[in-house]
């Protein structure tokens, strides 16, 4: 016998959910993949129903709907789960989407998060696509998307500065235990990064670091505005293959110029084989620094930038 389908206002009334909300769960999120009926409306089928009204209760005890909607797929959950055509945008893998791709949504829920200083709330959301994602694409799409939106919101007056610097903490312990994970060969090549001096936006060199240590760089962060002179001895002492430094600000840049090209000079005496870099939102045009033979302006994000790095020192 032919199932029965069910007009969207009757799963509506079956279900306490509005129109709205249920076009939203399907088209946004693949909650559900109503088929058309002969009049060209949604037909529903009594498993869709069921699906919605699981997706309420979850949604009702609090849980965002995107990982709502990933429980319900979930092979381990027999009962609720959908075809694979039903998955969240989001949750594909990363090779499997198309080029408009919907991080927005986990994007905006670590945002929430964070304004909120839901702690419980951020790192539950965190594991969840630390399950689903490779690493690289969690840093790349979310990560650094939100901090870069946290940013701008609290540029606008739109959040407080406890807030911007919750999340931004939030973030960085992230990377930093991220360190963790590599075990690089005591005979790679040694990267030593750290914020320039007067400069304390730290996430970018952590960014950067994250993408050396993945491609089999040793890598030693001084952090944020470390001295000249602690620079100068590690110079001496370490004679790294190079030296990364981050300017996320011009006035740091600017007053750092003569530390750079003091320490250009240094290299040339104790360590030729060593080169500097410098990256960030401050760096303006890529190329050799003017008035210096070592120190390479970087630009792009912390993935490019670590191939810009990896070429030039295979070069020399």
């Amino acid at each position: 016998m032919t199932q029965r389908l069910f007009t969207i206002k009757e799963v509506a009334m079956q279900t306490g959910l509005s129109t709205q909300l249920i076009r939203k769960w399907e088209e946004r999120y693949r909650a559900v993949a109503p088929e058309r009926m002969a009049n060209g409306y949604r037909g529903y089928s009594k498993q869709d129903i069921d699906i919605l009204r699981w997706l309420k209760k979850r949604v009702d005890a609090g849980v965002p709907i995107g990982m709502a909607v990933l429980e319900q797929q979930n092979p381990e959950g027999e009962a609720h789960a959908g075809a694979e055509s039903q998955r969240p945008m989001w949750t594909i893998s990363p090779d499997e989407k198309p080029a408009a791709l919907e991080w927005q949504e986990p994007i905006e829920q670590l945002l929430d998060y964070f304004e909120k200083l839901d702690l419980n709330g951020a790192q539950r959301l965190y594991e969840q696509l630390v399950s689903i994602h490779h690493m690289e694409h969690i840093l790349m799409e979310i990560l650094e998307p939100a901090l870069i939106e946290l940013g701008e919101r609290w540029a606008r007056h739109e959040i407080s500065e406890y807030q911007e610097h919750f999340g931004s903490h939030f973030i960085r312990d992230k990377l930093l235990a991220l360190r963790n994970l590599f075990r690089p060969s005591p005979d790679s090549p040694l990267l030593v990064t750290a914020c320039g001096p007067g400069e304390r936006h730290e996430l970018g060199i952590l960014f950067i670091g994250f993408f050396a240590l993945q491609l089999g760089y040793r890598v030693i962060y001084l952090g944020a505005s470390p001295s000249e002179k602690g620079i100068f001895d590690c110079l001496a002492e370490m004679k790294p293959d190079a030296f990364t430094f981050s300017f996320a600000t011009t006035p740091p840049l600017e007053a750092a110029l003569p530390f750079l090209k003091e320490l250009d000079r240094k290299i040339a005496e104790v360590s030729p084989h060593t080169m500097v870099f410098i990256g960030g939102r401050a760096i303006g045009e890529e190329g050799l620094l003017p008035g210096t033979q070592r120190v390479y302006r970087i630009r792009g994000n912390a993935r490019l930038s670590v191939e810009m790095i990896k070429s030039r020192l295979t070069e020399k």
